[in-house]
């Protein structure tokens, strides 16, 4: 499917099944490191794939912004067009599309195997529901959809960016059951690569019939048993485990294998069920990768990840928002944490120093950034004492002279996660700031504090969260000051700051007719990411690597920046 910036538990998993990448087919293949690709692929048995925390029981596609969940229900439900390994937008629910002159019409065309897993075809019925789901009141404003804005560019959506519940936008027009246009209101550089490829169909037969008010938490949303993609789910123990089988009818052919099961399991324990062939793939603490290098039965693939670690700070805190909200005391703290030191103590030294809102493994990333915001406790010093915050009795004060003594939020169930706030907790003590670590909660309650906090007044002020970010750069979605995703992470929403009027002044030039010169475009996205990093609305960490350990008796994967890939082309030794 189209995978869309997506907020994770920091240090936890970051791809394992693409979401943007191979959840569909292609033409690609590939195998693990040290396969033997002329083998024979053979069919069935089942993989273990794990979560680290919870997972949420929302299913329809994107009404979810968890990365967990998203895992499971990309693996279920194609969207039309994806990416592969190499970065390149290539078929899948679609095989052919045209783009007309004027760059505003795009024709899509069905693959002929384009079928749900119980056999009929998907049809442009189907499509236009998907359409209608992420333009609908019922998905933006009573459900809280953070997606809705890749389809707000179409003809026919009016600037509050939803209709009203099954209505359909004019710019969409069904051509015949296998052929579809969808016509925007103005030439946007992004809207293929960043938008319409995400669309992803549903299943008219089902949800048709149910007015889209009552599709979250709906039996369907609970426990989707239709779908379109590789694996449909078989059963669901809540926060436990669930089991996907292969989809007979999937569009590039039957899985190889039979079942795929997910598996809470901490990232503590889960190098012991690797070794004991328990789980089949996962993400390791890169800690640990020298170690099951030395297991026999185990596999070990590092990959640069399209995605950071970041130190967030609840901008609108009714406590400490008014300090949080300076530039000053935020890049203060940037300079404050030694994120050199923290890579090679947390990563083993697998992974670079993030500076901005795109990671250097990204084509788009501006190299000028390198080198921003050293190690330097003496000018992290120097900024907060020019914030009037005085030093009494060893510790940093509010400028009106009360105590200053914030709270750090952190996902339970990752050793690595603590380490990583103790880490933040030290180097902010060295400028005598006194962060205080709150007991490690469960990720999804996390997302719910965060969700909930229009007021400012949740426990969470700071907090540690990483972003999976897709293939193409637009920020949409994310960064503009009206995007769901920011106003639930960091809240940077002030529009009467300058800043943040130029921020989405960039980001709305990066997607103009102009941006379709691809240097023009670099050049609007070298200038906005200038502006993050010297405003620095969160703090950015770094970009740790995926470090992957996998069943040598596991063959087909293909490993990228956004994940293992094709899991369709997947399979296990006849021994396994």
């Amino acid at each position: 499917m189209q995978k869309k910036t997506t907020i994770f538990s920091a240090a936890a998993v970051v791809t394992l099944s693409a979401l943007l990448a191979g959840c569909g087919g292609g033409t690609n293949s590939g195998s693990g490191l040290g396969q033997a690709v002329s083998a024979t692929p053979v069919n069935g048995g089942t993989i273990v794939q794990d979560f680290p925390t919870s997972f949420g029981l929302n299913f329809i596609p994107y009404l979810s912004t968890s990365y967990y969940t998203l895992q499971a229900w990309a693996l279920q439900f194609d969207s039309l067009l994806q990416f592969n390994q190499n970065d390149q937008l290539i078929g899948d629910l679609a095989d052919k599309w045209t783009v007309s002159p004027d760059k505003k019409t795009y024709t899509f065309y069905l693959n002929p195997n384009a079928k749900w897993s119980d056999g009929t075809p998907i049809t442009s019925k189907d499509v236009q529901l998907g359409v209608d789901w992420l333009l609908s009141k019922s998905y933006n404003v009573t459900d809280g959809g953070s997606y809705g804005y890749i389809l707000s560019n179409v003809v026919g959506v009016p600037s509050s960016g939803y209709l009203p519940d099954g209505q359909t936008p004019s710019g969409f027009k069904i051509i015949n059951s296998h052929e579809f246009s969808i016509t925007v209101q103005h030439a946007d550089a992004a809207v293929l690569t960043a938008d319409l490829a995400g669309i992803v169909p549903l299943p008219y037969s089902v949800l048709g019939k149910i007015p889209m008010s009552q599709w979250k938490g709906s039996p369907f949303d609970k426990k989707p048993w239709l779908g379109s993609g590789q694996f449909i789910m078989t059963s669901l123990v809540p926060g436990q485990s669930i089991t996907q089988k292969a989809n007979p009818y999937y569009v590039f052919g039957k899985p190889h294998i039979e079942y795929n099961v997910w598996k809470v399991i901490s990232p503590d324990v889960v190098d012991g069920d690797l070794a004991s062939g328990q789980v089949t793939i996962s993400s390791i603490h890169a800690t640990d990768a020298a170690k099951m290098r030395q297991i026999p039965n185990v596999s070990v693939n590092i990959e640069p990840t399209n995605g950071f670690d970041y130190l967030g700070w609840r901008l609108n805190n009714s406590e400490y928002g008014d300090i949080f909200s300076r530039v000053r005391f935020r890049q203060a703290v940037e300079y404050a944490l030694n994120r050199p030191a923290m890579i090679k103590a947390l990563f083993d030294g697998y992974g670079v120093v993030e500076n901005g809102p795109l990671p250097p493994i990204n084509f788009w990333y501006n190299q000028a950034l390198n080198g921003t915001y050293p190690y330097d406790p003496a000018k992290a010093n120097q900024l907060l004492d020019a914030l009037g915050m005085k030093i009494k009795n060893g510790w940093r004060t509010l400028p009106n002279g009360q105590p200053f003594t914030p709270t750090l939020t952190i996902s339970s169930g990752d050793a690595n996660i603590q380490r990583q706030a103790d880490f933040v907790q030290y180097y902010l003590k060295q400028v005598h700031i006194d962060l205080k670590i709150l007991p490690p909660i469960n990720f999804n309650t996390i997302l719910n504090q965060l969700n909930n906090d229009a007021n400012g007044k949740q426990p969470i002020q700071g907090f540690l969260l990483a972003w999976s970010l897709s293939n193409d750069p637009d920020p949409r979605g994310l960064w503009r000051a009206t995007d769901t995703m920011n106003t639930t992470s960091i809240d940077w929403t002030n529009t009467k700051d300058p800043a943040i009027q130029e921020n989405d002044k960039l980001i709305h030039e990066q997607h103009t007719r102009q941006a379709f010169d691809q240097q023009y475009r670099i050049s609007i996205l070298n200038q906005w990411q200038q502006l993050l990093n010297q405003q620095m609305p969160e703090n950015f960490l770094f970009d740790q690597d995926t470090v992957t350990a996998y069943n040598k008796n596991l063959h087909g994967v293909v490993f990228s920046p956004y994940g293992a890939l094709f899991e369709y082309k997947w399979w296990l030794s006849p021994s396994s």
